[in-house]
Parts: structure tokens; sequence; C-alpha cells
């Protein structure tokens, strides 16, 4: 006769319990970054993520507890790779106004690239999600703030090399700048020449003079 098992006895484990994580979670990132981005947050399933980056839905859930962690995994993967390479291109040796009209023709060739038309990440997750979601809020501020302190700096040097106008505020300018920066990345998503771009960098490089 067959023993009845016990009713406190554990359910088997399931094939995803207790798995080691053998995935690399920094790739996972970007793949589901690369999805946010050409997607949307809303218009992005769980189905669609885990087809792209290989995971079953256990491990998605295991690793970044839901779709949301994950985007919020995926932002500030995008937004560190982002503040880092404008820190460089805005600290390149040579003239500190040169050096910044560098920077944001960067964001006139990148925006004039995007074939896709999907903008910018950051922007991106502002417009869809905010003001409702205040998690990514706080990630989305805390970036933004990041660059304005890096163009902040930027704006200092500029002056210090006398490059810049000594009377203008170094806070005032980079709130500027930022919009520039954003505005540039938004006319990215229509059909704007890159020349029309860079005229809009050389408007500003003369506001600052």
């Amino acid at each position: 006769m067959r023993r009845p098992s016990a009713p406190d006895a554990a359910p088997p484990p399931s094939p995803e319990r207790g798995r080691p994580r053998e995935f690399d979670i920094d790739e996972v990132t970007r793949v589901a970054s690369r999805i946010f981005w050409e997607q949307g947050y809303h218009a992005t399933s769980i189905e669609k993520l885990c087809q792209s980056t290989g995971l079953f839905r256990a491990s998605l859930y295991s690793a970044f507890g839901d779709k949301h962690g994950l985007l919020i995994a995926a932002f500030d993967q995008y937004a560190e790779g982002a503040i880092a390479r404008l820190k460089e291109r805005l600290n390149s040796p040579g003239s500190p106004r040169e050096a910044l009209r560098q920077a944001l023709l960067h964001y006139t060739r990148v925006a004039a690239k995007l074939s896709e038309r999907h903008g910018c990440f950051i922007t991106n997750a502002a417009i869809e999600l905010l003001p409702a979601d205040e998690t990514l809020r706080s990630h989305i501020e805390a970036t933004l703030h990041r660059i304005a302190t890096h163009l902040a700096a930027a704006v200092v040097r500029g002056q210090r090399a006398r490059e810049f106008n000594a009377t203008l505020d170094e806070q005032a300018v980079s709130t500027f700048l930022l919009c520039v920066i954003q505005g540039l990345r938004v006319l990215g998503k229509i059909n704007v020449r890159e020349e029309d771009l860079v005229s809009v960098v050389d408007l500003t490089m003369r506001a600052l003079v």
C-alpha cells in the first residue's frame, strides 16, 4: 500500500528554484534596455523580454523582481554609460569651449542617425512614465542632475579660460544646456537635417561668449 505523504511535506522544487545564476546579468540588462528603448515600457511584454534575453520568467523575476525592476536596472545602466561618455567628451584636452561644442555636436550626429526614430531612452522614459512613476522619477532626476553638474563644471572651466562670459551663472547655463541636449534628442525622432541641428549648437555656443 502506498504511504500517504506527510501533510506538511514540501513540494518538489521547480526546475528554476535553487538553480545557480548562470547568465551575465549586465548583458541581460543591456538587451532589455534595447527592447525598452525600441518599444517603450508598456508595449514591452514579459514574453518579449524572456525571448530576447533567453531567460525563463522565473529567472527574470528572481534577478530583477519584476518587469519594472528590470526597467530600473536598464535605465541605470544606460544612464551610467551616457554620463561617463559625456564626462569624457567635456574633459577632453584643449579648449574647454571646443570640448563643449564637440560634446553638443555628438548629440546632433546621434539625432540625425536615428533612422528608427526611437529617440533617447532617458527622454522616452520620462515622457512615457512620468509623473505617475515615483520610483523611476528619482532615477531620472538623479541622472539629469549629474548631467547638469558636468555641464556646469564645463562652463566654469570655460570661464576660467576666458572663453565664456564670466558673468554667466553656471547653474542656469547648465540647465539651459540640458534643455538643448534633450531638445536635440527629441528632434532626432523626426526628420530634421543634421545641419539644422548644428545651427542650434552654434547659436548655443554664441550665447555663452
